[in-house]
C-alpha cells in the first residue's frame, strides 16, 4: 500500500534536489501533524540525515528568514532570499505538496508525505524538538488545550530514544500528575490518553497489540505501560482488544512480586471479565486480586480488592457473601481513610446497588450525598456521575440527568450503560442495545433484554416480550449472571 505515491514522492525528491522545496519537505518529515511555525524553524537549521543537504549556510539563513518578521528594508538581499522561500512554498502549494503557501501559520501536508520524508529526521532534530514542546506548556496544564504541546513532546521524545525521560518527566509528572491520572479521571480523555500511549510500543514480531513496550524501559514499566493501555482500551469499549494486555500486565507484575501493582491489574481484569459476561472467571481474578492486595499491605487495595469480589459475588447470585466482602472494605476504609469513614467512588456506588436491591433506599441517599460531596471537590467526572446515578435510582429522577452527562464526559463506555438502563426510556435502551452487541458487555446486554421485555410487556407487545425474555435467559446461562435470574421468573410469571 502507498507504493505509487513513494515512487511520485522519490520522483519530486530528485526534481528539487539542491533546492529549498527539498529542504522544507523533509523538515515536515520531523511532525506527526501540522508543523508549527517555530517549530519548523528549528530544525529547518538542522543538517539532513540522507543524503545531507548540499546547500550553504546563506540557504540555511534564507529558511530562517522565512519564518521570521522581516527586515525593515524591501529590497536587501535577506529579503530576496525571504521571496526565493515563500515562492519555494507557493511551488509546493501549486503541486499540492503543501496545504497552503502561508509561512506564518502552520504548515500541513498529507500524511504519506510526512511519512516519506520521515526517513530523514534525526535523533538530533526529534530531541530539540522535545525540549522545545517541553517549555511550551504549563508546568502542570488544566485543560486539553495546554497539554497539547506536551502530547507533541511525547512524540518527539520518543522519537529521539528518550523513552523513560518522556514516561516519568512529560507523561506521569505533567500530564498525568502523578497517581491523579488526570488525563482520563478528571479530564476523561481515555482516547488521546491512548494515543500517547501508543509512543511506548513497538508493533514488530507476533506479539498481540498493545503487549510490547520498547525494551529500553524496566520489566516495572513495561507491566505498568501494558495494564494502563488496556485500562483505556476498555474505556473505549474495546474490550476484546483489552483482555490479552490486561491479562499480560497482570501476570508481568506477579512474576516481579510487585504485589500492589499485580491487585490493581488482577482488580481491573476482573471488572473487565464481568463486564464481557464471564462472571466465574471475574470472579477468580477478583480472589486473586484480594490474595495480592494482602500481600502488599497497602490499605487501600486490601479496601478495593474486596469491593472488587463483593460486586463479582454479587452478580453471581451471592448477595450474602457479597455483603460481607462490602463490610469487610468498609472496615478497612476506616483503617485508611478515618475521615471519610464509607466506602466512595466506584466501590461505594457498587455498594448502593446491593443496598439498593434489599429495598434500603434511604440509606443509599444519605451515602450517596455524602460522597457526591467528596466526588465533587475531588473532580473525579466518573465518581460524580456514579453518585448522581444512585440518588436518581434511590429515588429522585432529577438526579438522572446530570449521571448520564457525567458518565458521558467521563468517557468510560463500559459504565455508560449503567445509567441508561437506570433510566430505561426506549431511546436510552436502543443505545445500550449499539453499545453491549458492538463491544461484547454481555451482562449490560441481558439487562438489556430483560429491560427490553418488560417495557414492551407494558406495552402490550407480548410476542416482542417472550423474544427478550428468551434472550436473556440464555445470556443468563452462558454468562453465569445469576444475580437476574429473579427478574427473569417475574418476566416468566407476567407473561
Amino acid at each position: 500500500p502507498g507504493k505509487q505515491a513513494q515512487r511520485i514522492l522519490a520522483a519530486y525528491e530528485r526534481t528539487f534536489a539542491g533546492e529549498p522545496e527539498l529542504d522544507i519537505l523533509k523538515a515536515l518529515g520531523y511532525f506527526d501533524r501540522p508543523a508549527e511555525r517555530e517549530a519548523l524553524q528549528l530544525v529547518l537549521s538542522l543538517p539532513n540525515a540522507k543524503p545531507p543537504s548540499d546547500l550553504t549556510s546563506r540557504v540555511t539563513n534564507s529558511l530562517r528568514a522565512l519564518f521570521t518578521t522581516p527586515p525593515p528594508k524591501a529590497h536587501n538581499a535577506a529579503s530576496l532570499e525571504d521571496h526565493k522561500y515563500k515562492a519555494a512554498l507557493n511551488r509546493l502549494r501549486e503541486l499540492r505538496l503543501v496545504l497552503d503557501a502561508d509561512g506564518s501559520t502552520d504548515l500541513d501536508c498529507h500524511p504519506l508525505i510526512r511519512e516519506h520524508f520521515a526517513q530523514y529526521a534525526t535523533r538530533q532534530g526529534h530531541a530539540r524538538l522535545y525540549e522545545h514542546d517541553q517549555g511550551q506548556a504549563p508546568r502542570r496544564p488544566g485543560t486539553l488545550a495546554e497539554m497539547t504541546p506536551l502530547f507533541y513532546a511525547i512524540y518527539h521524545g520518543c522519537q529521539a530514544g528518550r523513552y523513560k525521560e518522556a514516561l516519568d518527566r512529560v507523561y506521569r509528572d505533567r500530564i498525568l500528575r502523578a497517581d491523579e491520572f488526570y488525563l482520563s479521571r478528571t479530564l476523561g480523555a481515555f482516547g488521546t490518553d491512548l494515543a500517547l500511549l501508543a509512543n511506548f510500543f513497538t508493533t514488530s514480531g507476533n506479539q498481540a497489540p498493545w503487549t510490547q513496550p520498547v525494551a529500553t524501559l524496566s520489566l516495572a514499566d513495561q507491566a505498568w505501560l501494558i495494564s494502563t493501555a488496556a485500562f483505556g482500551l476498555r474505556a473505549l469499549g474495546r474490550l476484546a482488544d483489552a483482555v490479552v494486555p490486561m491479562r499480560a500486565g497482570a501476570e508481568a507484575a506477579v512474576q516481579q512480586e510487585d504485589w500492589t501493582n499485580a491487585a490493581i491489574y488482577n482488580g481491573n481484569l476482573s471488572e473487565l471479565l464481568l463486564t464481557l459476561g464471564r462472571v466465574s472467571d471475574a470472579i477468580s481474578a477478583a480472589q486473586n486480586c484480594v490474595d495480592f492486595a494482602d500481600r502488599s499491605g497497602d490499605a487501600f487495595q486490601r479496601q478495593y480488592s474486596r469491593s472488587t469480589l463483593a460486586d463479582a459475588q454479587h452478580c453471581a447470585a451471592d448477595p450474602t457473601a457479597a455483603a460481607t466482602l462490602f463490610s469487610e472494605a468498609e472496615r478497612l476504609q476506616v483503617v485508611f481513610q478515618p475521615n471519610f469513614p464509607i466506602l466512595y467512588s466506584l466501590q461505594g456506588y457498587r455498594y448502593c446497588d446491593l443496598l439498593l436491591g434489599r429495598g434500603e433506599a434511604a440509606e443509599v441517599r444519605r451515602r450517596a450525598t455524602q460522597t457526591l460531596w467528596l466526588a465533587e471537590r475531588n473532580g473525579n467526572l466518573l465518581s460524580i456521575a456514579l453518585d448522581h446515578l444512585s440518588l436518581a435510582r434511590a429515588g429522585d429522577p432529577a438526579h438522572f440527568t446530570p449521571a448520564i452527562d457525567g458518565l458521558r464526559r467521563a468517557g468510560t463506555l463500559h459504565n455508560l450503560p449503567l445509567g441508561l438502563l437506570a433510566r430505561g426510556t426506549q431511546h436510552d435502551l436502543d443505545e445500550v442495545y449499539k453499545i453491549a452487541t458492538r463491544s461484547g458487555m454481555r451482562l449490560h446486554l441481558t439487562d438489556y433484554h430483560l429491560k427490553q421485555a418488560a417495557l414492551d410487556l407494558a406495552n402490550g407487545n407480548q410476542t416482542k416480550a417472550r423474544e427478550h425474555t428468551q434472550k436473556a435467559a440464555d445470556l443468563i446461562q452462558a454468562t453465569g449472571y445469576h444475580r437476574r435470574d429473579p427478574d427473569l421468573a417475574l418476566l416468566r410469571q407476567q407473561l
